[in-house]
Order: C-alpha cells, then structure tokens, then sequence
C-alpha cells in the first residue's frame, strides 16, 4: 500500500495505491494522520490505484468522513474502480461520499 498526500485547488487530495487490508491499516492510518491535522479544507481521497478494501480500510475512510463533515467540509472519491465501488456501495458510502 502507497500513500501519497498533495495538496490541490485548496484540498487535500489522499491517492491510495494497492490493497487497503487489515495488515496495510496501521501503516495507512499514520500515513494519513496529516489530513486529520487540517480542518480548514476539503478532503479528496484518490482511488484510481485503490485495488482493494477490506473492513479496516473502510473504517478509516469513515473516519475520514467524520472529520471533515465535523468541520462543515466535503469528502469526495475520485475515480473509484468497479471491485472498489462495489464494496464501497455494500457499506453504504457511495451515499456519504461525494464522488468525482
């Protein structure tokens, strides 16, 4: 799993690459842990590279989530794969998320 955090038009933009899975989660969640220092912004979590998320991986998008709806921001998915879209619908995020 490869994490990458820029910052783009205002937002930071999180791109996730490979399998986002219950071993990749601890390292996943320090690897993010800059977003959750911003409050001033919107987040934008990149999954053109996202082949796969299990359980662990959606609780962190949730917590993502939360921190940028807590400070009256937008979370979007950009680019989402069939396989990823799917489990993302199943657990309800497609309809938290804003999507790009």
């Amino acid at each position: 799993m490869k994490i990458s955090i820029t910052e783009e038009k205002g937002r930071l933009v999180a791109a996730l690459c490979g399998d986002l899975d219950n071993t990749a989660s601890s390292k996943a969640e320090q690897a993010l842990a800059p977003l959750f220092e911003r409050d001033d912004c919107d987040i934008v979590v990149e999954c053109s590279q996202l082949e796969y998320i299990s359980s662990s991986g959606l609780r962190i998008l949730l917590n993502i989530y939360k921190h940028t709806r807590k400070n009256g921001h937008r979370a979007i998915l950009r680019q989402v794969n069939e396989d990823v879209e799917e489990v993302l619908r199943t657990g309800g995020f497609l309809q938290l998320y804003e999507q790009e």
